[in-house]
């Protein structure tokens, strides 16, 4: 791969994962799940900063722009819920929903370390160090979301998403994210 390549790749995806977490924000709060949603808004606002990092980097190292790439709409929302209101979910529906999304957001993270880690490799293969250096910090960020998500999953797992732990976490989340959303 080409360093433009590479650099086409790794955008495309942190818009995607910028998608995502804006869908999964909207997800939780339709399920009245507010420190969820707002974890997840301050995780697409972290894509969103990585994304203008990548893209800064990649204008002032290599003086061009990152051409842009088609990316699939990630569709975290069943398209089965438009017809309902949050007024209309009951609890079953709202703890299978819960196990569903941490599990998509686990794969996700789990998607993007393995891409970041490959295109570092490549980097490296290409005598792109410096570049590689710079792919080190996504790699980095995204492992601690990773070890973040997988903790919530088996927290929840362990409690058999109780619908009484599940609302139980809301109100610290909410609080503690909106605290370092500032």
């Amino acid at each position: 791969m080409t360093v433009e390549e590479i650099f086409k790749e790794l955008s495309a995806h942190m818009i995607k994962g910028v998608m995502m977490h804006e869908q999964m924000a909207d997800y939780y709060d339709f399920l009245s799940l507010r420190g969820y949603k707002r974890m997840h808004e301050y995780h697409m606002h972290c894509e969103m900063k990585s994304l203008r990092k990548l893209h800064r980097y990649f204008i002032n190292h290599f003086n061009r722009l990152v051409e842009e790439d088609s990316f699939e709409n990630p569709d975290i929302i069943p398209s089965s819920w438009y017809r309902y209101t949050r007024q209309d979910v009951d609890i079953n529906t709202k703890r299978s929903a819960v196990k569903t999304g941490i599990e998509k957001w686990v794969s996700w993270e789990e998607e993007t370390k393995s891409l970041y880690e490959k295109m570092y490799g490549e980097l490296m293969s290409i005598g792109e160090v410096a570049a590689a250096k710079k792919i080190c910090c996504f790699i980095h960020d995204v492992d601690c979301e990773l070890k973040w998500a997988r903790r919530k999953h088996l927290d929840l797992m362990v409690s058999d998403y109780s619908i009484g732990y599940i609302l139980g976490c809301q109100d610290h989340l909410h609080d503690w994210y909106m605290e370092k959303m500032g």
